[in-house]
């Protein structure tokens, strides 16, 4: 119980530090930007998002690829899908839940031809036959491993954000990616509820990929932080 409680303030005291909002910064590299619709398969309790043991999947367009990705967006459509995403403890925090989910999950980008490919077609009451096939086919071009896949939903709204740290691991253009870059990436997004949402999707999610800089830390000894940080 007591673990519980401290680990319920601490969360809560990370949501108000942080505002509920996960996303890239100016001096971030960003990797691609992406925007969809969110579904639960399996889904233990229809009509209620982030159930223990339900499985969370996104699917949806990427409009922009950046360095060292290469897009050809005349002639190819850039679909997304992320899955294998279980929730495993759900805690309500006030006015807010947070769901944690089981790793690893995985992230896929493909490419598809607009001229012989599938367009990427939601339909309803997802999975159907047009999703999430229509956006997992055609070339993959890259496929990462999602951990600590974390969503804060602000129960009032519905609406809250999401974020998991992302390893590219396969994928056509994987070597695009220098070997000290495929790690250390943050998926992120935000989710809201779109009166005009397909039926049978929970949320529009809207987010990115990106990679931190490393944060500079001074060079220094044990015996000087003991002395204070003002003593020379």
């Amino acid at each position: 119980m007591r673990n519980t409680l401290f680990r319920a303030l601490s969360i809560a005291a990370v949501l108000l530090a942080a505002g509920l909002v996960a996303g890239a910064h100016a001096s971030d590299q960003l990797l691609f930007d992406y925007v969809g619709y969110d579904y639960e398969n399996p889904n233990p309790v229809p009509g209620t998002f982030g159930e223990v043991n339900s499985g969370y999947v996104g699917i949806g367009f990427v409009p922009v690829l950046f360095a060292p990705l290469v897009a050809d967006t005349v002639l190819n459509e850039y679909t997304y899908e992320f899955g294998g995403l279980t929730s495993a403890t759900v805690t309500p925090v006030g006015s807010y839940v947070i769901i944690d989910y089981s790793s690893p999950g995985f992230l896929r980008l493909y490419a598809d031809s607009k001229g012989s490919g599938t367009h990427g077609t939601y339909g309803i009451n997802p999975p159907n036959p047009d999703a999430p096939s229509t956006f997992n086919d055609g070339t993959l071009i890259l496929e990462g491993e999602l951990t600590g896949f974390q969503i804060v939903i602000n129960t009032t709204t519905g609406s809250g954000s999401y974020n998991a740290a992302f390893k590219a691991v396969s994928g056509s253009q994987l070597g695009n990616l220098p070997l000290n870059q495929r790690n250390g990436w943050t998926f992120s997004g935000l989710t809201s509820n779109e009166i005009n949402a397909p039926q049978g999707y929970y949320h529009q999610v809207d987010g990115q990929v990106f990679l931190s800089p490393p944060v500079t830390v001074e060079p220094t000894t044990w015996s000087r932080i003991k002395r204070g940080p003002h003593s020379n």
